[in-house]
């Protein structure tokens, strides 16, 4: 697949975020090879024969040098480092911040950051962010209030059929990540659901379940294969950059004068929540180490990103420098101190997915949200929690999701062929008599079978105090 940023690869690779290094590894893949970039790339190419999705990525122009700024981690001298805490609303949950610094100052000008960041993401990724009514009409005023344009997504759903959608540079980047896990899933997990979900929200308002040909309908319009992004660089680009920050953020510049566009057939829609939290949060805690951050922490009900280590003023656990990150119990949802496990962990995304904050009611019977999009209906629940560690939390986001639909064994399976990956997997058998809770949990006395990953062992530790992050 894609991704731009055509001087990534020209950096050292522990200088090089998780998008820098997706961009490189999608560049030389779509191009069959597995050494740097080319000098320049050949238009109309697809993936190679390795890739299953045949996602098509056309690229039009000669990259010339598009210098990307660095992460530069500011680890200072301070004898009293300062640590920052703030949680807000956003994302359909509670976001918390953690950012460590050198100074007050410091910590203070990370934290500003990360949130600025995730109001951009939010602002360009979110599929249910509609256009104010003026913004419609095609008001001048309007047109030039960020706070009452669509999001891309949105556009890019709403241009299905019509041609190419010019997007940001996050867009494409966010579903590149989707499109790994869907590769890497067999189809599993694919961005491509939302006709299926729109399909099972209507089910749940009007009480009654979906039609098979209803579902067989809405199947019809997913596929990664149906999907296509233009990436144009040099002369052929505008020179007017897409993106559109929220009031009194930056500006976000394009990749040098790179513009991406997104296009697929009419009917199609792109939902990309299933990576969308851990992949904000990997971009938010870029920003905190670009504004002098040392170390930080990005929490999002099931999904985190911590980087960087605790210094000892501030460990925890004994004088560990590592984060500490709790998993929930899922047999106890409404009870956050009750954790089934803890790890420690340094640069990772840890996303844990469930049934038991989200679902569809209908006709008295519980769905999960989770839908598998080969049957078009909601997986099942016996998988009650699935944790992925990775040190990108957009795929590790993805992975949670897919995990999910392929189940217990499968999922394991694909895990221990992906390098740098590693998971908790907790399946309920439920014994005669017992049923799911209301909200999708499994009875408290349940038993759980935990499935691991060759390595998620050595990341675990006894937690003294029930934390869910630290």
């Amino acid at each position: 697949m894609l991704l731009t940023g055509a001087c990534a690869a020209d950096r050292p690779r522990n200088e090089m975020t998780n998008d820098d290094i997706r961009m490189t590894n999608r560049t030389a893949t779509t191009n069959g090879e597995a050494g740097p970039r080319p000098s320049s790339l050949v238009a109309n190419v697809r993936r190679d024969a390795a890739a299953s999705s045949g996602f098509v990525i056309r690229y039009s122009g000669v990259i010339a040098g598009l210098p990307l700024a660095c992460v530069v981690l500011l680890t200072g001298c301070a004898v009293k480092p300062v640590e920052l805490v703030e949680s807000r609303p956003a994302m359909n949950t509670e976001v918390t911040v953690r950012a460590i610094g050198p100074s007050e100052k410091v910590a203070r000008r990370a934290l500003d950051a990360a949130w600025k960041e995730m109001d951009l993401c939010v602002m360009l990724l979110d599929r249910y962010r509609k256009p104010t009514e003026a913004w419609l009409r095609g008001d001048a005023e309007a047109r030039r209030d960020p706070g009452q344009g669509p999001s891309d997504v949105w556009r890019i759903n709403e241009e299905a059929g019509k041609g190419a959608t010019q997007v940001d540079p996050i867009v494409t980047s966010c579903l590149s990540a989707a499109n790994e896990v869907y590769d890497l899933s067999g189809g599993a997990f694919d961005p491509t659901v939302g006709p299926l979900v729109d399909l099972w929200r209507q089910a749940a308002a009007k009480n009654r379940l979906p039609t098979d040909e209803q579902l067989q309908k809405a199947r019809s319009l997913a596929g990664m294969n149906k999907v296509e992004v233009t990436i144009l660089f040099g002369a052929t680009a505008p020179t007017v950059a897409p993106a559109r920050p929220p009031a009194g953020g930056r500006k976000q510049k394009p990749l040098g004068q790179a513009a991406h566009q997104v296009s697929m057939p009419a009917g199609m829609r792109l939902d990309l929540g299933g990576v969308a939290k851990g992949y904000i949060a990997g971009r938010m805690a870029q920003r905190m180490k670009r504004a002098g951050a040392t170390a930080g922490l990005v929490a999002a009900a099931g999904d985190t990103y911590a980087f960087g280590e605790r210094p000892p003023a501030l460990a925890h656990d004994g004088g560990d420098p590592r984060w500490s990150v709790g998993i929930q119990d899922p047999r106890f949802p409404e009870d956050r101190s009750r954790l089934y496990t803890a790890i420690h962990v340094r640069d990772k995304g840890v996303e844990t997915s469930g049934h038991y904050y989200r679902g569809y009611m209908i006709e008295g019977k519980r769905y999960s949200h989770i839908l598998d999009p080969r049957t078009g209906r909601p997986v099942d629940p016996h998988l009650a929690s699935v944790t992925v560690v990775s040190d990108d939390p957009g795929l590790a986001d993805g992975l949670a999701t897919a995990i999910a639909v392929l189940g217990a064994k499968e999922g394991l399976a694909m895990v221990e062929k992906t390098e740098g990956v590693e998971c908790l997997l907790l399946e309920a058998v439920l014994k005669e008599g017992q049923t799911f809770q209301p909200c999708g949990a499994p009875p408290p006395d349940a038993e759980l079978v935990a499935y691991r990953s060759k390595g998620f062992g050595q990341l675990e530790f006894k937690p003294a105090e029930t934390k869910s992050a630290e």
